[in-house]
């Protein structure tokens, strides 16, 4: 973190790793969030427990946002689920995504043979992050030949698909006096849209008092690491503008008649589940990086 920030050190970065020096790079914590669940410990008896899920420590999660994953697991306990969140490497999703199948695939092998003992035991596995539940979801049938893809793939789910499908997030109470509060747009991510599952989260939100409004949009142009490139970053920031465009209309027209009953509408809290989406709002002019579905959640959480 501090290497980073040294006088010319984004212009050496840019230079030296083609990393757009313009672009807001991702703070490291001082414990992640394994480190975290490992000196915490699960919450719920397993005897009591309604079911168990492995949490998957995805990069950006584990190391520069680990207080996503702590909001998850706090929502999952208060639904009465068992929570793992064992030591695993990357999904190869960010090999896949530049074409390098084969460390991709070695990745794809190694998470199947970590996650095989769980999956036996009939959890299933969630994700905070949305391009690695694509991944092991979509991905891995195309990149792996192996019997067990499909026992991930029929157990693998976003945190708030997990809770939609279920309906876990109708067993907790939420303090109404928070979430009526907060007026919201929420971007979906490109590959949950992709496979459909955009709304799980919408509903989630909706069910736990928040008024919620979807912006209609593509593509962030973030795009994992293409956002950081520098031969890409221009061709990023267009795509980007389309977004801000869209989020600035939400900003002037307010919340649609029928998204919200009560109160002013500005929607200028912005909703994201992906980490690319929400690093590239960030940075537009006059945006805050935006919150996750799970965070909402977990702050609307009613506690005794």
């Amino acid at each position: 973190n501090r290497a980073t920030k040294l006088p010319g050190a984004r212009t050496a970065l840019e230079k030296t790793a083609g990393i757009a020096a313009d672009r807001t790079l991702p703070t490291f914590r001082r414990e992640s969030l394994v480190e975290w669940f490992e000196s915490r410990g699960p919450r719920v008896d397993p005897e009591a427990a309604t079911a168990g899920v492995v949490l998957f420590p995805d990069t950006d999660t584990n190391y520069s946002h680990p207080a996503l994953g702590k909001a998850a697991v706090e929502v999952l306990e208060a639904a009465n689920i068992r929570v793992a969140i064992p030591d695993l490497g990357p999904t190869g999703r960010a090999a896949y995504s530049t074409g390098m199948l084969e460390a991709a695939a070695e990745r794809g092998e190694a998470l199947l043979e970590d996650l095989e003992p769980y999956l036996e035991r009939g959890w299933s596995v969630l994700f905070v992050e949305p391009s690695d539940a694509a991944m092991v979801v979509d991905e891995y049938r195309s990149l792996l030949a192996d019997d067990r893809v499909d026992a991930l793939a029929a157990n693998a789910f976003g945190v708030c698909e997990y809770l939609d499908r279920n309906r876990l997030d109708e067993e907790l109470s939420f303090d109404r006096t928070e979430t009526e509060a907060a007026q919201l747009t929420f971007h979906g991510h490109c590959h949950q849209k992709a496979r459909g599952a955009d709304h799980h989260a919408v509903g989630v939100l909706r069910r736990a008092g928040y008024a919620v409004d979807p912006v209609d949009s593509g593509c962030c142009g973030m795009a994992g690491s293409f956002g950081y490139e520098a031969e890409h970053y221009d061709l990023s920031k267009a795509i980007g503008s389309l977004l801000r465009d869209r989020l600035e209309e939400r900003r002037t027209r307010g919340f649609e008649p029928d998204r919200a009953e009560t109160g002013e509408r500005d929607g200028t809290t912005v909703v994201a589940p992906g980490t690319s989406c929400r690093t590239q709002i960030g940075d537009f002019e006059g945006y805050d990086r935006p919150v996750h579905p799970v965070e909402l959640l977990a702050r609307g959480l009613e506690t005794e």
